[in-house]
């Protein structure tokens, strides 16, 4: 399942990627004296893991060649807390951890001119997950980890070249032992265009 996930989420980057020349021919009209407009973009962006309690912070560096179209590759790192849960009987922990990963990102914005516009993204990657080190696991653990993920946000402007952007995603990570998790963070950023 790992390498279905994997190679199914770079074949789509490719594909979209390699539309982009012809995606930006056709949002240029032909002899336009119009001034090129920012195509680059560095954002920043932190947000909550639904459900479970962590956080998450991301840089990205982003290309735009079309209106509508954004390649970006990012770099992630989230975190789980552990918990721990006591019953009458008994407790259960959970042992959460760190994930660490570098991807490469698609969105594709439905209404690019419009003061707010919604957006849908995918992305892939590679890169390493840490569980925590309590007292019930002792063990210090390092894996590697490939990352699908896919969701939709809004963006909004703020001037020219800044907007600010909320998205949620459903993220799906795997390792060579076979886990598996799955995670659903909201993030909220700024996007600077240049």
């Amino acid at each position: 399942m790992k390498q279905a996930m994997g190679r199914g989420g770079w074949v789509a980057i490719l594909v979209l990627g390699f539309s982009a020349a012809t995606a930006a021919a056709q949002d240029r009209p032909s002899g336009s004296p119009v001034a090129a407009r920012p195509r680059c973009s560095l954002e920043g962006s932190a947000g909550i893991q639904t459900g479970y309690g962590g956080s998450m912070q991301s840089v990205a560096f982003g290309f735009a060649p079309t209106r509508s179209l954004t390649l970006l590759v990012s770099a992630e790192r989230s975190h789980i807390p552990g918990k721990v849960e006591g019953f009458v009987d008994g407790y259960s922990v959970e042992r959460g951890g760190t994930e660490q990963f570098v991807s490469a990102e698609l969105r594709y914005a439905f209404l690019p001119g419009k003061r707010v516009s919604p957006y849908v993204l995918g992305g892939g990657g590679r890169g390493i997950s840490r569980p925590n080190v309590n007292a019930y696991f002792p063990n210090a653990v390092k894996h590697d980890i490939q990352v699908a993920y896919y969701g939709a946000g809004v963006r909004i402007p703020i001037q020219s070249r800044l907007e600010a952007f909320v998205d949620t995603r459903f993220i799906v990570t795997g390792n060579e032992v076979a886990d598996t998790g799955i995670y659903f963070p909201v993030r909220a950023g700024l996007a600077w265009r240049f």
